[in-house]
């Protein structure tokens, strides 16, 4: 048992480090996703030891380092808890007055056939705009019914697991598809105009995953890239997707700082969404980010329809004005310095995007 939970406390130790190297390869990037699982783990492992009546100095050394794992992933960890201060308001329809906006993306995953049931699910919700990725011509075909029940449809559909397909009840205008960093990977960024004027700009995106084999540069300078456009942005911002990040990591917290949107997780719930497969192996990986403007009504993970994503919807209602009790963070030089960097690392790459339907 202590060789056994000797090798566990070093694999959980190394993999906690290894988030902190600034090292954009998956190897490294993928020890920020189980935080939940590591946590779990040593918190097992020393309640286990302790129960057990295991003594000795290589018992407490084993007792310390994870009960120090388990104290940093506890760190990163809590603000997506209701114990932290929301950092997006709620709607208050005593003070708030805006119009209201549904809003579901989902991966899809390519392979998957079950189509009828995300079908079901995005009629039962009837949101006004629906972002879909992983969008082949099979699921093209499967849903073109429900799509064209949409007014309007940007349809990137691709065969290499990052197509995508964007529907909305609402007026869109100066949409553009474009593959920001990797060829074949498309992001459609587009303004929108409510029923009343209101107008706002949307951001769909699906980064490449990060993978054991590669570097993390594709990921990582498109989220950067994102931020430092967002921040240029006069309008409200809405950036949804499925970004391959969890929403505590570096990456992740740096996109929030530089574009000054607003994370209506943190102070809520972590809200994970992959992997739909497996319950013990979960983490947050679909997102959406809102400005100040903004107003959360809910947040709902809906049921899975056979893809390793969970779908999910957010209620919204967006204001004519900022005030309201939300925390944007502010970004420092080393932030935009480092995006800068990322975006040029990004660049000089030359890789195809990663393999289609990666995950098998």
């Amino acid at each position: 048992m202590l060789i056994a939970a000797s090798a566990l406390t070093v694999f959980l130790a190394v993999s906690t480090i290894l988030p902190f190297l600034p090292l954009a390869h998956g190897i490294v990037r993928v020890g920020d996703f189980p935080r939940q699982q590591s946590l779990a783990t040593a918190l097992f492992v020393v309640a286990a030891s302790l129960l057990l009546g295991a003594e000795g100095t290589a018992w407490r050394v084993i007792q310390i380092v994870l009960l120090a794992v388990a104290v940093v992933q506890l760190w990163f960890i809590l603000p997506f808890t209701p114990i932290w201060r929301r950092q997006s308001a709620d709607f208050d329809p005593a003070t708030d007055k805006g119009e209201a906006l549904k809003l579901l993306a989902s991966n899809v995953k390519m392979s998957n056939d079950r189509f009828g049931e995300l079908e079901s699910e995005i009629r039962k919700w009837d949101p006004d705009i629906f972002v879909l990725m992983e969008v082949d011509q099979r699921w093209r075909d499967a849903l073109s019914t429900l799509i064209s029940s949409y007014p309007t449809v940007v349809d990137q559909t691709q065969d290499n697991s990052y197509g995508m397909i964007l529907a909305s009840k609402l007026a869109l205008s100066d949409t553009v598809v474009e593959c920001l960093l990797t060829d074949d990977v498309p992001s459609i960024v587009t303004t929108v105009t409510t029923p009343e004027g209101q107008r706002f700009r949307l951001y769909s995106i699906h980064p490449e995953p990060p993978v054991p084999h590669r570097g993390t540069e594709g990921r990582d300078g498109e989220t950067a890239l994102v931020a430092l456009r967002v921040k240029d942005e006069t309008l409200p911002v809405l950036v949804t997707g499925d970004l391959n990040d969890v929403a505590w990591s570096g990456t992740t917290e740096r996109f929030r700082r530089i574009s000054r949107l607003l994370d209506p997780r943190i102070g809520r719930k972590v809200f994970s969404t992959f992997d739909a497969r497996f319950p013990l192996i979960r983490w947050p990986l679909d997102h959406l980010f809102h400005s100040a403007e903004f107003r959360l009504k809910a947040m709902h993970r809906l049921p899975a329809c056979g893809s390793d994503h969970f779908p999910v919807l957010f209620e919204l209602v967006l204001c004519p004005d900022e005030d309201a009790e939300s925390e944007t963070e502010q970004a420092n030089g080393d932030d935009l310095s480092r995006a800068r960097e990322l975006v040029g690392e990004a660049k000089k790459r030359d890789e195809d995007a990663i393999g289609t339907d990666w995950e098998g």
